[in-house]
């Protein structure tokens, strides 16, 4: 007899906790509610030009960056020596201008505000409808946009009586949202093609969010909205189990976002466990991506996609953490559950997902 200590099944099986219970196919993965972890989704103007490949309801396209001087017609504003700088960057341009005393920007923002609030989704099932469906209360999307599609979408699946949709979160402002600085509440400003609503404690207007910051000396801490926000993100960043970065990439020039965001997410020898997906545009070099992202990834645990589909949400809707740790911690091969893409309205869309979302009201 030896003094090594013998495992007993009853031991094994208290690693897990009570309600981790393994299943092998797509309706034990429809079942299975965890009360996992959030999911945390960081969106850059990629995804919505990924969500609007043909334009939105009327055709208008969603420039990204690289395109806002050329397509909002901006040039025109922007003095002749820093032209060039604006067609590369415009945000390292608008940075400069805001330095120049003698430089107004308010033509700039209203233009640029005018432009995004005009946009409107497609009546079309809509990529952002599929990543708020695919999400659950517990999980937050926090993105970068202006445009009020992500909101558009939550709207509608809420007047369509989908109301278990993820937190949603404005790192740069956007124009369906404002805020109430008196009683520190956000909500829907009223503009973008969305009725708004008065702050429910003063009843007075939410004050329209700042959308254009200077991107090279930005302060967040200066605009009590996007303060809120970033906190936030710090906070849920800190504490997310699956981080999923979806057509962002991270800009040099960024370096204050992406500076918070390294700092929440802290060293990657303690994200043992958590997982880190990128979905990013067809064409672009995975090793490039993987080495934006360096920073962000212990060992071997993360994903590059390049389209919404072939990522964890798509694959596992509302139930991403679930599969994680059937996987890799039960060690059963797990079954995709991949969103139907070919659906010809959103009643068709949420009847799909109602097995998922009966489960949940289950729990």
């Amino acid at each position: 007899m030896t003094d090594e200590h013998v495992t007993s099944d009853s031991e094994e099986k208290s690693f897990f906790p009570d309600w981790a219970k393994p299943y092998s196919d797509i309706d034990g993965e429809i079942a299975s509610v965890y009360p996992a972890k959030p999911h945390f989704v960081l969106l850059g103007a990629g995804a919505s030009k990924a969500a609007l490949p043909h334009g939105d309801r009327r055709g208008q396209s969603v420039p990204v960056m690289l395109e806002l001087v050329d397509e909002l017609n901006l040039i025109e504003t922007i003095p002749d020596d820093l032209r060039e700088l604006a067609r590369a960057d415009f945000e390292a341009a608008y940075s400069r201008l805001v330095e120049r005393p003698e430089y107004d920007t308010q033509e700039i923002d209203k233009k640029i505000t005018a432009f995004f609030s005009g946009l409107r989704l497609p009546k079309e099932p809509n990529l952002y409808d599929y990543l708020n469906l695919g999400l659950r209360e517990k999980d937050a999307i926090f993105t970068f946009n202006w445009d009020p599609l992500l909101v558009q979408s939550q709207v509608r699946l809420r007047n369509m009586g989908v109301d278990r949709l993820p937190s949603l979160f404005f790192l740069h402002g956007n124009v369906s949202v404002g805020y109430c600085e008196r009683d520190d509440v956000s909500g829907i400003a009223g503009d973008a093609g969305i009725r708004g609503y008065p702050c429910s404690h003063c009843g007075q207007p939410f004050k329209p969010s700042k959308l254009l910051f200077p991107v090279e000396h930005k302060d967040y801490k200066s605009d009590p909205f996007i303060a809120r926000e970033w906190e936030a993100a710090v906070e849920i960043l800190e504490h997310c189990f699956w981080f999923t970065i979806f057509g962002y990439s991270a800009p040099k020039t960024d370096v204050e976002a992406v500076a918070l965001l390294k700092g929440a997410w802290g060293d990657i020898e303690d994200r043992v466990f958590e997982q880190l997906e990128v979905i990013e545009r067809p064409g672009r070099e995975d090793e490039d991506i993987r080495n934006t992202w360096d920073p962000f990834i212990h060992s071997h645990h993360y994903d590059i996609v390049h389209t919404f589909f072939e990522s964890s949400i798509a694959k596992h809707p509302r139930r991403t953490g679930e599969a994680y740790w059937n996987t890799y911690l039960f060690g059963q091969l797990t079954e995709d559950n991949p969103v139907p893409m070919n659906c010809e309205n959103l009643e068709s869309l949420i009847a799909w997902f109602e097995p998922l979302l009966s489960a949940e009201l289950m729990e």
